[in-house]
């Protein structure tokens, strides 16, 4: 493959990859904790744009257990956030998407 073509190639991928992270930024991932006691919503780039609690995830006796709950939920959409992000950029990238991945 010659340089010319190789440029042109990796062009290409990176406006690929570009319009993946702004479809990224418009998809949303759930993260929940306590069997749905708290649901998290957070959009492709693992930002968190939603909060939802059950009546049972607040005992205002016991405040610590719903931290731990909201932490936990938090951490689990961003772990989806973060598979949606591989999963879409190697979709739509094939191999080269994982070596791209990290850089957008």
């Amino acid at each position: 493959m010659n340089l010319q073509k190789l440029m042109k190639e990796a062009q290409k991928a990176q406006k690929k990859a570009a319009e993946v992270q702004e479809k990224l930024g418009q998809m949303t991932v759930t993260g929940s904790a306590g069997g749905g006691l708290v649901e998290v919503t957070a959009t492709g780039h693992g930002q968190v744009v939603g909060l939802k609690l059950q009546a049972g995830a607040v005992d205002p006796g016991d405040l610590e257990a719903l931290e731990d709950l909201l932490l936990v939920a938090i951490q689990d959409a961003q772990k989806k956030a973060q598979e949606l992000q591989e999963k879409e950029m190697s979709r739509e990238l094939g191999g080269i998407g994982q070596m791209l991945g990290g850089m957008f």
